[in-house]
């Protein structure tokens, strides 16, 4: 069934491509504000939004004001009565945090949109390895690793609100300071599977692990899938290809909602995580794959030669 629900989450992806030209950022609608606000662009909506009328959901999809973020909760916009819509086609039935809003306050998501080996939501466009990330704009034409090696969508364990560190792959660690390519080039937060990167990754996530037990809890802790419709790198259907499936600790050098160093595909399922494909199609990659082809598999145009995997 989780599987099933990949196929068609890559089907609607593929249909809103078909008739947008290209595929949906993550985020969506850097919007100034009535009144002078200014440009919180990490509010506004995420990629899973775009695709609503995809998935037997255009009511719902027509009931946004997409000229606003998806947490205005004003009496005149009030987005949060879509945004807290629970719907089961973004959950999956293996993930003990599925079966319902967690807490009166969310409307969570299993499956998340890979930015590929970047580090960061700031980096866009050209500037951007992977599928998704802020408004990317990603046509099928841009993919030339080809679309049956590049990853497009995953599962990623849905944050508890736990009190505790334990609970769940998905809480955050500020302590390992940030995340920068071995070499300091290529932009400092996309990444390549050359050697030294993949060294400098590993470090980095030791060092996040070294400093796990103490690290302090904050406000976007445990709260990984907390809401479909957002595009916060914490709260939405965000993950990047740094580390193998089911790595233990998603790591952060601060506590902002835009920057999140190592947020990994992990599922319940023994051995690894269900994904899918740029070409629509899902299958099962372990947890063992190895570490450059993982991160390989999240470029877009890295020109990587991966065999079999």
């Amino acid at each position: 069934e989780c599987k099933n629900k990949l196929k068609q989450l890559g089907l609607a992806l593929h249909n809103y491509h078909d008739t947008s030209g290209r595929f949906p950022g993550n985020e969506v609608g850097c919007i100034k504000q009535p009144g002078g606000a200014g440009t919180n662009c990490w509010e506004g909506w995420s990629g899973l939004a775009m695709i609503l009328p995809y998935i037997e959901q255009a009511n719902l999809y027509q009931q946004a004001n997409f000229n606003h973020y998806w947490n205005n909760n004003s009496a005149a916009i009030n987005n949060r009565r879509v945004a807290d819509t629970f719907l089961p086609a973004f959950v999956c039935p293996s993930d003990p945090n599925g079966g319902g809003k967690i807490t009166g306050n969310s409307a969570p998501a299993s499956y998340a949109l890979s930015a590929g080996p970047a580090s960061t939501w700031h980096l866009r466009n050209y500037q951007n390895p992977g599928m998704f990330t802020r408004q990317s704009s990603v046509r099928i034409r841009d993919i030339k690793d080809g679309t049956s090696n590049t990853v497009m969508a995953s599962e990623v364990q849905i944050g508890d609100f736990a009190n505790d560190h334990t609970s769940t792959l998905s809480w955050r660690n500020s302590a390992a300071g940030n995340l920068a390519t071995a070499t300091g080039t290529n932009h400092g937060r996309r990444f390549n599977s050359s050697p030294a990167n993949l060294t400098a990754i590993k470090n980095y996530h030791a060092a996040c692990l070294a400093g796990a037990a103490g690290a302090a809890k904050n406000g976007e802790d445990d709260q990984a899938g907390r809401f479909w419709a957002s595009g916060r790198v914490h709260w939405g259907p965000w993950f990047n290809t740094l580390m193998v499936p089911n790595t233990a600790v998603a790591c952060d050098n601060d506590t902002s909602v835009t920057t999140m160093d190592i947020k990994s595909a992990s599922s319940y399922h023994t051995g690894g995580a269900q994904v899918v494909l740029a070409d629509g199609s899902a299958r099962f990659v372990s947890e063992n794959i190895d570490h450059g082809t993982w991160v390989g598999l999240g470029t877009t145009a890295g020109g990587e030669v991966l065999g079999e995997w």
